[in-house]
């Protein structure tokens, strides 16, 4: 039985050249999207006081159902909120250390943590993309340092895939890059 001999990582001198560039590249995008999430989730955040200027109603195709609230305030902050309004101008808002994300909203009488919907917020799709984005990165460095041999599908799957995923993520909110 004939054996191919540019089936398998290590005999194919394209994927040799590249799998070291492709894994720092990887490595240094999963570094960015950790930082991302410490920022959000684990630094400390500022509280500032500041007022609703205005807002923006998202609604979901031809229901014309009411999906989102987009909020835009005298500081320049911007925030979302999933099918609830808020009724106060004046809230305090709590923002990520580096990116400046709206980490938190509270007004006078009610915390809107629980409905914010943008950025890393894990009522937000970004979250979601970004984690499948971490997931994908971690898993594509194992399988391009592992010993076993893959393919030149595998290799060219494993950097297709995670550009689309980088492309999703900075297209749904490009602050993360």
């Amino acid at each position: 039985m004939p054996t191919n001999s540019n089936q398998y990582s290590f005999e194919n001198e394209f994927i040799l050249k590249n799998k070291n560039v492709i894994v720092y590249l990887l490595g240094t995008i999963a570094f960015f999207v950790l930082i991302a999430f410490t920022d959000y989730y684990v630094l400390p955040v500022s509280r500032t006081n500041d007022v609703i200027t205005h807002y923006a109603v998202r609604t979901s195709g031809k229901s014309k159902e009411k999906v989102s609230y987009h909020f835009f305030t005298q500081k320049g902050f911007t925030f979302s909120t999933a099918k609830e309004f808020i009724d106060e101008n004046n809230i305090v808002i709590e923002t990520s250390l580096f990116f400046k994300s709206v980490t938190k909203v509270k007004s006078q009488t009610k915390n809107y943590y629980y409905v914010l919907s943008n950025g890393l917020s894990i009522n937000g799709i970004q979250f979601y993309t970004c984690l499948i984005l971490l997931i994908s990165l971690g898993i594509s460095i194992k399988i391009l340092l592992s010993k076993k041999g893959f393919s030149e599908n595998t290799f060219y799957n494993i950097v297709c895939f995670n550009c689309f995923m980088i492309f999703i993520c900075v297209y749904m909110g490009g602050y993360l890059f």
